[in-house]
């Protein structure tokens, strides 16, 4: 038996929540997020390589949320010897495999399933000429891919 047996519902809860638009952060809570430090942050928008918000009668600058996991990403490069151009380079890498790798889900995500047990059975469309059903089954913190004859 699922929990949840209407994906469609699901997907478009998902896609309603996720939504960055009106999550901002002032620099002093970009600090505590990340322990990269005012001045630190400063630089990297003096250099472009995170960008502020346009928030209309605020003098502080605000920040998106998906700007914390950009700090957090490039402060992991700084602290694996990475200079700060490489660690850039490493970060929007990264940033284009998320984004190809999202819209591969979007895209090919048919059907979801949550089971009570906490499986999650995911559909991810068919293969071998439509002969065969591709899928991803998720439990307990592993995942196993399958197959099924259509």
């Amino acid at each position: 038996m699922t929990v949840t047996d209407n994906f469609s519902n699901w997907l478009n809860l998902i896609q309603q929540v996720s939504q960055p638009e009106g999550i901002t952060l002032g620099t002093s809570d970009l600090v505590k997020a990340t322990g990269v430090p005012a001045s630190q942050l400063r630089y990297w928008v003096e250099q472009g390589y995170i960008k502020p918000i346009d928030v209309p009668n605020e003098r502080s600058r605000k920040f998106s949320y998906r700007v914390v996991f950009r700090v957090r990403a490039i402060k992991y490069f700084l602290n694996h010897g990475y200079t700060l151009s490489a660690a850039m380079d490493n970060v929007n890498q990264f940033r284009n495999l998320d984004i190809q790798l999202q819209r591969i889900l979007t895209d090919h995500l048919t059907d979801l399933q949550l089971h009570e047990d906490g499986q999650i059975d995911i559909s991810l469309g068919t293969v071998q000429d439509g002969q065969e059903l591709l899928g991803l089954t998720i439990k307990d913190g592993s995942s196993q891919f399958w197959t099924k004859k259509v």
